[in-house]
């Protein structure tokens, strides 16, 4: 019988072992909502599964919990350098050659989460950050749950695994995500958080009935539903419909943050696929479709989207355009279809005189030329009457005058000393405002002086990303030259501001499709009368721009019919492995038009010191809350506070609870007491003390109404508490996680 016993039996350390690791790799799935394939999970369950089994072998020898967390250190090293290291030693051991292979996979990893755009592909470096950050967040829920047994508060570490893919994705995480953690926390706090009376080896029957039994499929099924409403009903929290613009207070808006104008857009924009955005009718000549303008310069964050005012309602005849009296041109009337498109930020087209269809909320900024709403609503289809202006261009070199515009507009501040020195060299031969644009603009397209356009930015040589593009690395795409030229046009005295849109796309019959890869940045330059013109810097090739004609004529003087109105633009659609025609396929180009950036060196170790960070600050927690609560109690006592020696014997009680000993709710204060002074072998000061206390907490209790607070009250809690810390003082474990705070059930009594 005994022998049958004991092969019935299971160990019920394993048991949290393993819903510790399945509770990680639950919430893991959450991952799912910003990776693009599966090529991680498999890597990630090693990483869980090894760190797991390391912490249990180390407690079935015995190991010190210090010793046994440093073997699961070396353990995920190991783990990570067979995965994904190319140099390792006999394919397992951690050279230095290893070493530094996985540094450069934390520093890749660190420019494909700065730059990248999710879903984005499970890349080996995004795999190997993946799996080192749970790697270590098992670590720590193994100590918490098997070591310290208190499995729910190893909630708290997996809503942080959660809380990454919910910061970086822009939608609503997959619903199945949810149901899946849900599942796995339950489990988990099955495996010890209700069932304190557990002994170290119980029926395996018995176990298996209360894991997955009545109660813990109740709490996963409840979970679970809640999770699934979650994902299908409120899929719109996030960041769409939410102007980050700075405007006024009364209208809702924040300050300024920088450039994150197309929150939305940039989940649509992904290296996968090319997603179509709008469907375009009427349009009679490729034009670009503007969605925003940002007139502020910061050296160290780029431009950004600054001075937008609360605007006027759009659905109504718009004002034109501050600074622009001139009104010569061909009026169009196009019908727009967003398809994939859904942000609060509305492209329109040239100078727009009425918009209407897309439904109510939506205001219009006229010195800014953006249309824009508070609200979160669906995209409808709306129809844009607009003017496109055709100046020549001997009327733009003859446009002088005031410049009724926002002074922002022509602020050099955080231009360097070179920058602006080699935008003077470039326009000394140009006796116009006219001709110094255009000679910027031809600085950048012509061949001879080197840019080329590239999805990726030349290496960083220097802390200053402009002067490093523009000098030495000249390559990049089109918010590096929209941002650099836009620069270059301050710095000789031409107000100049970055557009953010899209080029016209291509025919589908009598329609444009615009999709993702028609994402752009371009430059508009102010002159006098005929206000914002268009300029585009970017070295494009493949015939997907729209530069206007006055422009066109002086750049191409041999082709000008390359750029004339009705001209075809390309008619088949791209496909996703094409040459991207003017925006960088993850969405770069619209998420962050700034000055060229990405050049700049990464470096791991933040993201290795965050993950420490938090780590170590939950950690801390259940200490650092215990000692406020000390200090508050003693804080009272001292300054006589009603109940005074009720919250004395409540921090008594506290101490007692952190060295395991709970006392029964049924004893009285001097039962109690005297339990305390046996078990603990309190010292004759300290039974003295302990003896006057209850004393203090009877005559509180029980007396009569307004009797005088004992004044030796603080000296008497001291007297117990320094007698108990002689007698049995606290070891680490229980200083880092006390009872009193985690509710541990598994009192010595």
């Amino acid at each position: 019988m005994t022998a049958n016993r004991k092969t019935a039996a299971i160990d019920m350390s394993l048991v949290a072992t393993a819903a510790g690791a399945l509770s990680v790799l639950c919430a893991s799935t959450a991952f799912g909502g910003v990776l693009a394939d599966g090529r991680w999970v498999f890597p990630a369950m090693v990483t869980v599964v090894a760190v797991a089994a390391i912490g249990a072998l180390g407690r079935r020898f015995r190991r010190p919990v210090a010793a046994t967390v440093m073997i699961q250190l070396v353990g995920l090293l190991l783990v990570l350098t067979a995965q994904f290291a190319e140099h390792a030693i006999l394919g397992l051991l951690p050279g230095p050659a290893a070493i530094a292979d996985l540094g450069k996979l934390l520093g890749d990893a660190s420019e494909l989460v700065r730059t990248g755009v999710p879903p984005v592909p499970a890349e080996p470096a995004l795999q190997a950050v993946v799996c080192l950050g749970l790697g270590l967040v098992a670590l720590v829920a193994d100590l918490i749950v098997v070591t310290y047994r208190s499995p729910a508060v190893a909630g708290l570490l997996l809503l942080c695994v959660f809380a990454i893919p919910a910061s970086l994705a822009d939608d609503m995480l997959p619903w199945w995500s949810f149901v899946a953690g849900a599942l796995g926390y339950a489990v988990l706090l099955a495996s010890g958080g209700q069932h304190r009376r557990w002994r170290r080896h119980e029926d395996r029957s018995q176990v298996a009935q209360t894991l997955f039994g009545r109660t813990t499929g109740t709490v996963a099924g409840t979970a679970g539903v809640i999770a699934l409403l979650t994902g299908v009903v409120f899929t719109g929290v996030g960041t769409e419909g939410r102007l980050p613009g700075a405007v006024p207070e009364e209208f809702g808006g924040t300050d300024g943050i920088g450039l994150q104008p197309f929150t939305s857009l940039r989940g649509q924009l992904n290296r996968d696929r090319v997603v179509e955005l709008f469907r375009v009718r009427g349009l009679r000549e490729g034009t670009y479709l503007r969605a925003m303008t940002l007139r502020k310069f910061d050296p160290e964050r780029g431009w950004e989207l600054e001075g937008l005012t609360q605007g006027v309602d759009a659905n109504a005849k718009l004002a034109l355009p501050e600074g622009t009296g001139i009104m010569r041109g061909d009026s169009e009337r196009v019908e727009i279809q967003p398809i994939g498109y859904r942000d609060p930020w509305l492209p329109v087209f040239g100078i727009p005189l009425f918009v209407s269809g897309m439904g109510r909320n939506w205001r219009y900024d006229p010195a800014a030329g953006i249309v824009f709403t508070q609200t979160n609503q669906e995209s409808h289809p709306y129809v844009e009457q607009f003017l496109v202006q055709r100046p020549t261009p001997d009327q733009l070199r003859e446009a002088q005058g005031p410049m009724p515009i926002a002074p922002p507009y022509l602020d050099t501040a955080g231009i360097p000393p070179q920058v602006a020195d080699l935008a003077r060299r470039l326009t000394a031969n140009a006796p116009t405002a006219f001709d110094k644009a255009v000679a910027l603009n031809r600085y950048f397209t012509n061949p001879s002086n080197g840019f080329r356009y590239d999805l990726k930015t030349a290496p960083a040589t220097g802390s200053d990303a402009l002067s490093d593009f523009l000098f030495r690395g000249k390559r990049g795409f089109c918010e590096q030259y929209a941002s650099s030229m836009a620069v270059l046009l301050r710095a000789v005295g031409i107000p100049s501001r970055v557009a953010i849109g899209f080029t016209p796309g291509y025919r589908d019959g009598d329609e444009r499709v615009i999709t993702t890869e028609d994402a752009h940045a371009w430059v508009e330059a102010y002159f006098p009368g005929w206000g914002w013109q268009t300029f585009d810097p970017t070295p494009l090739s493949d015939g997907r721009t729209a530069l206007p004609e006055f422009l066109n004529s002086e750049l191409n003087p041999s082709q000008p019919q390359a750029q004339v109105p009705g001209q075809p633009v390309p008619s088949t659609p791209p496909t996703a492995g094409s040459q991207p025609g003017s925006a960088h396929p993850d969405g770069a180009d619209v998420g962050a038009a700034r000055t060229p950036r990405e050049a700049e060196g990464t470096n791991p170790w933040p993201i290795t010191i965050g993950v420490l960070v938090l780590g170590l600050a939950l950690l801390v927690t259940p200490a650092l809350a215990r000692e406020v609560r000390r200090r508050r109690r003693l804080r009272a006592v001292a300054e006589g506070a009603e109940g005074a020696a009720g919250i004395a014997w409540r921090e008594v009680l506290d101490e007692f609870q952190d060295r395991g000993t709970r006392p029964a709710a049924t004893h009285t204060a001097r039962r109690v007491a005297t339990g305390f002074i046996d078990d603990h072998g309190l010292d004759e000061s300290g039974a003295k003390a302990m003896r006057a206390l209850v004393v203090a907490v009877e005559r509180e209790w029980y007396a009569p109404a307004g009797q005088e607070p004992d004044a030796t009250l603080l000296e008497t809690l001291h007297g117990v508490l320094d007698s108990l810390r002689r007698a049995a003082p606290l070891d680490w474990r229980s200083r880092l996680f006390p009872r009193s705070v985690l509710q541990f059930r598994h009192a010595n009594r």
